[in-house]
């Protein structure tokens, strides 16, 4: 699958993993507050601190993390499963590639798992249309920035 196509579906996966884990951190510190989740970062455990700042920059509300954590939640029950479908998937081709499985053999399992990836991002992207219904058109100015800044490594650089 191409590159270009995968990458913007790869970071909606980081974010729904990122908003599940800076709503976690809220849960636990006792506060939906984002100033107080703000403060209490830096007295926590390293593997307790959010992970991602761009979070806090959003300047979500109470209601909006608890409404993401419930969007979070109903989409774990879709994602989990189709995640693990793609694992299986790319396992199996590549027992397939490994052993002495006809090309047509090995074709079908490619596509197979091109359906799971394109279904499992399919399901990510909504969760993440359905975040971006309950932020602000500022916030979600902010939330796109950071889904689709650009990359900044050496494949994305052009060539001389």
């Amino acid at each position: 699958m191409n590159l270009m196509i995968l990458r913007p579906w790869c970071l909606v996966a980081a974010i729904v993993i990122a908003i599940g884990g800076a709503s976690a951190f809220a849960q636990a510190s006792g506060s939906f507050l984002p100033s107080k989740l703000a403060q209490n970062s830096t007295n926590l455990p390293p593997q307790r601190r959010p992970q991602s700042g761009w979070l806090q920059e959003l300047n979500l509300t109470s209601q909006q993390i608890q409404q993401i954590k419930t969007i979070r939640s109903q989409s774990q029950n879709q994602i989990k499963p189709k995640r693990q479908a793609v694992q299986q998937a790319q396992q199996e081709l590549h027992d397939l590639l490994a052993g002495k499985n006809s090309k047509e053999q090995v074709q079908t399992k490619y596509n197979q798992l091109k359906i799971l990836r394109q279904q499992l991002a399919d399901t990510q992207f909504e969760n993440t249309l359905a975040i971006r219904e309950i932020l602000s058109l500022e916030q979600r100015q902010k939330f796109a920035d950071h889904l689709y800044k650009p990359q900044r490594n050496s494949s994305n650089r052009p060539i001389k």
